[in-house]
């Protein structure tokens, strides 16, 4: 009898990996071109917003799955003074401490507590086409790539707060540290509701990447020379609604407002573009328990 449950026990478990390996070869392969016009704060609030769930949930002992997707309005680029539709995938797959989704990437809750999470993580970092928008022409493409870190945050109560910090490779190197805090709560048996507010610091070499032009660019593009140092790149404040239509269907609304500070603010790019920048979006969301 010992035996026979331990054999059905690691075939449950050989089964949840088997869906988290799928599930990430899907994320990998076909989510991850749509997510150019989003950054991770984007992509957390849609999460919230396709999801019943609190932000910060607890390690389960069993398959926790949140599979959603919407469209929202949101930049051309970092900086762009026009906005486009976009497609925006929710995947948000936990078992354990084991966790993969479109916002936080592949990782794992080393330590989760009642009070502190800990979790080291791999994300997708986005590039950017010079095809996106016409401010962009001239200043050659950044390919995608991914990030390596970590997310800490302590959640005494339906406050929580947060640090993110995160490493990229390739055409998306360079450092970034975003500290905040969000806020969420059940305002009645199916609606919830957060809030949160963050800021961001950046590396010479991301905001380079990202909002400097070289002598090469600046020679096809017109844009003048730039070579922003490190500092915090913007500020944001966004919030979410989800609605449960259902136990397992939620429907919901987020939207954010970014303005971009220090060395991007001083970017040619966004001279023409704008500082400031709004993203909102619908989504449509499956709780699978």
């Amino acid at each position: 009898m010992i035996k026979l449950r331990n054999q059905i026990s690691f075939t449950r478990i050989g089964r949840a990996w088997m869906i988290l390996v799928l599930a990430a070869a899907a994320w990998l392969l076909i989510l991850t071109p749509q997510l150019t016009a989003q950054d991770q704060d984007e992509l957390a609030l849609a999460s919230r917003a396709a999801s019943a769930d609190t932000p910060h949930g607890s390690s389960t002992n069993h398959l926790k799955a949140t599979l959603g997707a919407g469209v929202a309005t949101a930049p051309e680029f970092e900086g762009s003074k026009k906005n486009e539709a976009v497609f925006v995938p929710v995947i948000e797959l936990a078992y354990d401490r084991l966790f993969l989704s479109t916002s936080n990437g592949l990782g794992y809750r080393i330590i989760d507590t009642d009070l502190w999470t800990v979790a080291p993580s791999v994300r997708y970092r986005a590039g950017r086409d010079e095809d996106d928008s016409a401010l962009l022409r001239g200043m050659g493409n950044l390919d995608p790539g991914l990030a390596a870190g970590a997310m800490v945050s302590y959640h005494p109560s339906d406050l929580s707060l947060f640090l993110n910090g995160y490493q990229g490779f390739g055409d998306v190197e360079g450092l970034t540290l975003e500290v905040g805090a969000a806020y969420s709560r059940q305002l009645m048996a199916s609606l919830n509701a957060s809030a949160q507010v963050s800021t961001m610091f950046s590396d010479q070499k991301y905001n380079q990447l990202f909002f400097g032009v070289s002598r090469q660019q600046a020679g096809r593009s017109g844009y003048r020379l730039y070579e922003p140092d490190s500092g915090f790149k913007h500020v944001a404040l966004g919030g979410s609604v989800s609605y449960s239509l259902t136990q397992s269907v939620n429907v919901g609304v987020f939207g954010e407002y970014k303005l971009l500070t220090g060395p991007a603010a001083d970017s040619p790019l966004v001279e023409r573009g704008s500082k400031n920048q709004f993203t909102s979006g619908l989504m449509l969301g499956f709780n699978l328990k």
